[in-house]
Protein backbone atom coordinates (compact mmCIF):
# COMPACT_ATOMS: atom_id res chain seq x y z
CA UNK A 1 0.00 0.00 0.00
CA UNK A 2 2.92 2.24 0.77
CA UNK A 3 4.09 2.08 -3.03
CA UNK A 4 1.22 2.92 -4.37
CA UNK A 5 0.57 5.69 -1.91
CA UNK A 6 4.61 7.06 -2.69
CA UNK A 7 2.95 6.61 -6.62
CA UNK A 8 -0.28 8.87 -5.77
CA UNK A 9 1.91 11.49 -4.05
CA UNK A 10 4.64 11.52 -6.57
CA UNK A 11 2.03 12.66 -9.12
CA UNK A 12 0.05 14.89 -6.88
CA UNK A 13 1.74 18.16 -8.22
CA UNK A 14 0.39 17.31 -11.96
CA UNK A 15 -3.09 16.53 -10.72
CA UNK A 16 -4.79 19.58 -12.19
CA UNK A 17 -3.08 19.03 -15.49
CA UNK A 18 -4.23 15.35 -15.88
CA UNK A 19 -8.02 16.53 -14.91
CA UNK A 20 -7.69 19.65 -17.25
CA UNK A 21 -6.78 17.50 -20.26
CA UNK A 22 -9.48 14.95 -19.56
CA UNK A 23 -12.53 17.50 -18.73
CA UNK A 24 -11.37 19.16 -22.04
CA UNK A 25 -11.48 15.53 -23.83
CA UNK A 26 -15.30 14.78 -22.01
CA UNK A 27 -16.85 18.10 -23.64
CA UNK A 28 -15.19 17.53 -27.17
CA UNK A 29 -17.17 13.98 -27.10
CA UNK A 30 -20.06 15.64 -25.63
CA UNK A 31 -20.05 18.69 -28.86
CA UNK A 32 -19.03 15.44 -31.17
CA UNK A 33 -22.26 13.54 -30.02
CA UNK A 34 -24.21 17.12 -30.12
CA UNK A 35 -22.32 17.41 -33.81
CA UNK A 36 -23.73 13.83 -35.06
CA UNK A 37 -27.14 13.68 -33.32
CA UNK A 38 -27.79 17.18 -34.99
CA UNK A 39 -26.37 16.60 -38.49
CA UNK A 40 -27.36 12.51 -38.55
CA UNK A 41 -29.82 11.85 -36.24
CA UNK A 42 -29.76 9.52 -33.02
CA UNK A 43 -29.10 6.53 -35.28
CA UNK A 44 -25.25 7.95 -36.08
CA UNK A 45 -24.24 7.12 -32.79
CA UNK A 46 -22.29 3.74 -32.59
CA UNK A 47 -20.97 2.93 -29.04
CA UNK A 48 -17.69 1.53 -31.57
CA UNK A 49 -17.07 5.51 -32.10
CA UNK A 50 -17.69 6.44 -28.60
CA UNK A 51 -14.99 3.66 -27.40
CA UNK A 52 -12.65 5.96 -29.21
CA UNK A 53 -12.74 8.47 -26.09
CA UNK A 54 -11.20 6.20 -23.69
CA UNK A 55 -8.27 5.12 -25.96
CA UNK A 56 -8.08 8.92 -26.62
CA UNK A 57 -8.53 9.57 -22.54
CA UNK A 58 -5.82 6.75 -21.95
CA UNK A 59 -3.03 8.11 -24.61
CA UNK A 60 -3.60 11.59 -23.52
CA UNK A 61 -3.18 10.91 -19.61
CA UNK A 62 -0.51 8.77 -19.80
CA UNK A 63 2.12 10.65 -22.32
CA UNK A 64 1.38 13.11 -19.96
CA UNK A 65 2.06 11.26 -16.75
CA UNK A 66 5.03 9.18 -18.51
CA UNK A 67 6.53 13.05 -19.36
CA UNK A 68 6.20 14.39 -15.75
CA UNK A 69 9.18 12.20 -14.38
CA UNK A 70 10.99 12.83 -17.42
CA UNK A 71 10.77 16.44 -16.85
CA UNK A 72 11.11 16.11 -13.53
CA UNK A 73 14.65 14.28 -13.29
CA UNK A 74 15.94 15.43 -16.84
CA UNK A 75 14.73 18.70 -17.99
CA UNK A 76 13.19 20.75 -15.64
CA UNK A 77 17.15 21.80 -14.10
CA UNK A 78 17.67 23.27 -17.65
CA UNK A 79 14.85 24.68 -18.83
CA UNK A 80 14.86 26.77 -15.24
CA UNK A 81 18.20 27.95 -16.18
CA UNK A 82 15.75 29.45 -19.83
CA UNK A 83 12.33 30.09 -18.54
CA UNK A 84 11.41 30.34 -15.00
CA UNK A 85 7.93 27.57 -15.24
CA UNK A 86 8.16 24.72 -13.05
CA UNK A 87 8.05 21.59 -15.30
CA UNK A 88 7.77 23.23 -18.14
CA UNK A 89 7.65 20.49 -20.71
CA UNK A 90 4.33 18.93 -18.95
CA UNK A 91 2.56 21.71 -19.38
CA UNK A 92 3.23 22.67 -22.69
CA UNK A 93 2.26 19.05 -23.53
CA UNK A 94 -0.73 19.64 -21.69
CA UNK A 95 -1.37 23.42 -23.26
CA UNK A 96 -1.20 21.99 -27.07
CA UNK A 97 -3.25 19.00 -25.83
CA UNK A 98 -6.18 21.22 -24.78
CA UNK A 99 -5.37 23.12 -28.23
CA UNK A 100 -5.66 20.36 -30.39
CA UNK A 101 -9.23 19.64 -28.53
CA UNK A 102 -10.73 22.96 -28.38
CA UNK A 103 -10.14 23.31 -32.00
CA UNK A 104 -12.41 19.79 -32.28
CA UNK A 105 -14.73 21.49 -30.14
CA UNK A 106 -14.92 24.70 -31.87
CA UNK A 107 -14.91 22.03 -35.13
CA UNK A 108 -18.23 20.48 -33.97
CA UNK A 109 -19.88 23.21 -32.70
CA UNK A 110 -19.18 25.03 -36.12
CA UNK A 111 -20.65 21.76 -38.35
CA UNK A 112 -23.95 21.09 -35.74
CA UNK A 113 -24.84 24.89 -35.92
CA UNK A 114 -23.48 25.79 -39.05
CA UNK A 115 -21.53 28.84 -38.08
CA UNK A 116 -18.13 30.52 -38.23
CA UNK A 117 -16.94 31.14 -34.71
CA UNK A 118 -14.52 33.15 -35.73
CA UNK A 119 -15.82 35.36 -38.49
CA UNK A 120 -19.03 35.57 -35.81
CA UNK A 121 -16.30 36.87 -33.69
CA UNK A 122 -14.72 39.53 -35.51
CA UNK A 123 -18.27 41.04 -36.30
CA UNK A 124 -18.91 41.57 -32.99
CA UNK A 125 -15.70 43.08 -32.48
CA UNK A 126 -16.19 45.51 -35.33
CA UNK A 127 -19.66 46.42 -34.13
CA UNK A 128 -18.53 47.23 -30.53
CA UNK A 129 -15.61 49.14 -31.82
CA UNK A 130 -18.56 50.87 -34.09
CA UNK A 131 -20.60 51.41 -30.68
CA UNK A 132 -17.60 52.98 -29.22
CA UNK A 133 -17.05 55.53 -32.06
CA UNK A 134 -20.62 56.15 -31.90
CA UNK A 135 -20.15 57.01 -28.22
CA UNK A 136 -17.30 58.97 -28.49
CA UNK A 137 -19.23 60.66 -31.28
CA UNK A 138 -21.91 61.45 -28.94
CA UNK A 139 -19.76 62.32 -26.13
CA UNK A 140 -18.08 65.17 -28.29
Amino acid sequence: MSIFTGLVLFFVPIQGLVLSVGIVIIFDTFTGVYKSVKLNGWKSIRSRKLSNIISKMVLYEISIIVLYPIDKFLLNELLLNVVSVQFFSTKVACVLLILVEITSIKENIEAALKINIWKNLKNLINRAKEVKNDIDEIKN
